[in-house]
């Protein structure tokens, strides 16, 4: 596995363990709002380094949001900068929800 690969796994990782337990990420304003999980995620290579290597830990902001698909399926991806790229953190549509769209760093889904 690539370092970057290995990279985009932390940060996926690491985005998504303070959302565990919500349903659609942040408290929405409107029921149709799907927010990111988080507005900043921190990354780190969790690859063993030899001695005398080290890595400092990054903090990353959320700087995009966009539908993809993935896997053949519409998925709803946020983009966080790490490490001088993006990364993306991603979930599918919510359940019943066949149309979402992207407005400004959220979803609007219907």
């Amino acid at each position: 596995m690539t370092t970057s690969a290995v990279t985009k796994l932390v940060v996926l990782v690491c985005a998504m363990v303070p959302a565990m337990g919500q349903r659609n990420g942040l408290a929405a304003q409107n029921q149709n709002e799907v927010m990111c999980p988080v507005t900043e995620v921190k990354t780190e290579i969790t690859t063993n380094l030899p001695k005398p290597w080290w890595n400092t830990p990054q903090v990353g902001k959320l700087q995009s949001v966009g539908i993809q698909v993935i896997a053949g399926e519409r998925t709803l991806v946020c983009h966080y900068s790490a490490y001088g790229t993006q990364v993306g953190v991603m979930r599918k549509f919510p359940e019943g929800i066949h149309d979402c769209k992207v407005v400004d760093k959220h979803f609007e889904c219907k």
